[in-house]
């Protein structure tokens, strides 16, 4: 770009392999480092950061060799926009200047610094594409072709900056922060009457929205004692969660935990300060085995249920209708285990209907299935959205972004499978999860009992069935998903072939689905 001579592309092929040297240095050094260490330390987050660093680093020179690669014509030629492109590329080495200082100090200031100089570079970038194609009738087409291919190739690395500030960033503040939710970052710590220099970002989770979720703590603690959770998202789920955490707390204040502060910049994204809850999730005793902790958690659980139930219960009746949930989710599972959904099959000559055969004779009978009443329900009520308080003997609700009035059932149903999708075969642990299960059931018996709700046992068994088919798509483990697969299929047979005026006498096999 700078000579307009084909003679420097070998020296700059020749350095492809001592790239690779370098960061295959980089990755062995990074290793040794991290043997032995605890993973979840600030050293630790420092250097896996750092080495997301090299690798963002090397996808920029990656981007120069394709680049080169796609603009190389055998004779010497003159790019049509060559005082742009030399103040562009002087520009991005200044850049690149930067990035050596931020590994020193200042690594945060340095990767906001170059997030800002990103955009300034992406105008420039356009500017030189813009003055190429106005000479696109005095060049040659060849030329034209490759100036332009060379103009994209530019654009990629400036944007592959942006990538490179955002790792500088994260080599200070942790995973969490990038340059576009760094001013949401800044106003929470000042809601706290902090500096954000002050404290620490520590991830908390990894949700399949593609939600942030952290642990916000002051710097001098050990991580442990934390201030409050920050949580970032799409900004419609982030408003649904504001107000489902309202609609709760007036129910019960000590329900879920209080918004602190929310920030909607008007990028599509918001974020939400909430009140940190102690205590662990229902998952995690689940799978620690801790089989007093599950006991006192779903204890705590009955009661709190019990109580809310009753207090928003209302006389407007509910139609869940299970299987339209199954048909829109069903296209997902189908996409991770075509097997499982075949139209018909047959056994020695014997037809059996197919799935969604046996969805629609189901759905069918569902109109008649409805629920006497109407309840406050959370609306994504698996193991990990409930957290239990040892020391308050309390359970708390998060994520209430789904919660509405609607049938009980829904959110009784969803938690029996999450606790059944739980991919661990540890006997003991196993067996303590399938009794949680089989408690849940009970209780949520008893409570249809005491209201008179004579089609519960049916509709739970079209609820359990549409969450057995559609969580197949979050289990890789093709064992586990056939037996979650083979519970649905079953309970939609049973279901499908039901005499009328058997439906308020039918009983769920609880005993038989959850066993292993």
């Amino acid at each position: 770009m700078t000579r307009s001579s084909a003679g420097v592309l070998p020296r700059i092929r020749g350095r492809q392999g001592y790239v690779r040297t370098l960061q295959e240095k980089l990755d062995l050094q990074c290793a040794q480092l991290l043997e032995r260490r605890k993973p979840n330390t600030p050293f630790a987050q420092r250097i896996t950061t750092l080495r997301q660093l090299g690798a963002d680093l090397a996808r920029m020179t990656q981007i120069c060799f394709d680049g080169i690669a796609d603009a190389t014509l055998e004779q010497d030629y003159q790019h049509p926009a060559t005082t742009s492109a030399r103040k562009l590329i002087r520009r991005i080495l200044r850049a690149l200047d930067l990035i050596k200082v931020g590994l020193g100090e200042y690594p945060r200031r340095i990767g906001i610094k170059l997030g800002r100089r990103t955009q300034k570079l992406i105008n420039l970038c356009n500017e030189v594409q813009e003055t190429t194609l106005e000479h696109k009738q005095d060049i040659d087409n060849g030329v034209l072709l490759a100036s332009v291919l060379i103009n994209s190739a530019l654009k990629r690395l400036v944007e592959q900056l942006a990538v490179v500030g955002e790792s500088l960033i994260k080599t200070d503040l942790g995973h969490v922060a990038t340059l576009d939710n760094y001013d949401h970052l800044r106003r929470s710590a000042a809601t706290l009457n902090y500096d954000l220099d002050d404290l620490k970002v520590r991830r908390l989770a990894l949700t399949r929205s593609g939600s942030a979720i952290a642990a916000i703590s002051h710097k001098n603690s050990d991580g442990q004692q934390v201030l409050a959770v920050y949580k970032e998202g799409a900004h419609d789920k982030i408003t649904e969660e504001v107000a489902g955490v309202n609609h709760w707390r007036g129910v019960d204040p000590t329900l879920a935990p209080d918004v602190l502060a929310q920030a909607s910049p008007g990028d599509g994204q918001s974020s939400l300060l909430i009140e940190h809850i102690p205590g662990k999730t229902l998952e995690t005793l689940l799978l620690e085995g801790n089989e007093a902790g599950v006991q006192q958690a779903l204890k705590a659980l009955f009661k709190t249920l019990e109580r809310t139930w009753q207090a928003t219960l209302t006389k407007e009746r509910s139609q869940a209708k299970f299987m339209q949930q199954l048909a829109k989710r069903l296209p997902d599972s189908r996409r991770i285990h075509p097997e499982f959904f075949t139209p018909v099959l047959t056994i020695c000559q014997h037809r059996c209907a197919g799935f969604e055969e046996l969805m629609e004779q189901v759905a069918r009978r569902e109109s008649r299935w409805q629920a006497p009443f109407s309840v406050l329900i959370h609306g994504d009520f698996n193991v990990d959205n409930l957290i239990y308080d040892k020391s308050e003997k309390r359970i708390y609700f998060i994520d209430l972004h789904r919660s509405s009035y609607f049938d009980y059932v829904q959110d009784i149903s969803v938690l029996m499978v999450s606790i059944y999708r739980l991919q661990t075969l540890a006997g003991r642990t196993r067996s303590l999860m399938m009794d949680a299960a089989q408690r849940i059931y009970r209780f949520a018996a008893r409570f249809a009992k005491q209201q008179q709700d004579s089609f519960f046992e049916v509709r739970l068994a079209a609820g359990l069935a549409r969450s057995f088919a559609t969580s197949t798509r979050f289990i890789f483990d093709k064992k586990l998903a056939s037996r979650m697969h083979l519970r649905s299929r079953y309970l939609l047979e049973r279901l499908a072939a039901l005499p009328s005026h058997d439906e308020e006498t039918f009983k769920i096999p609880v005993k038989e689905l959850y066993s292993e």
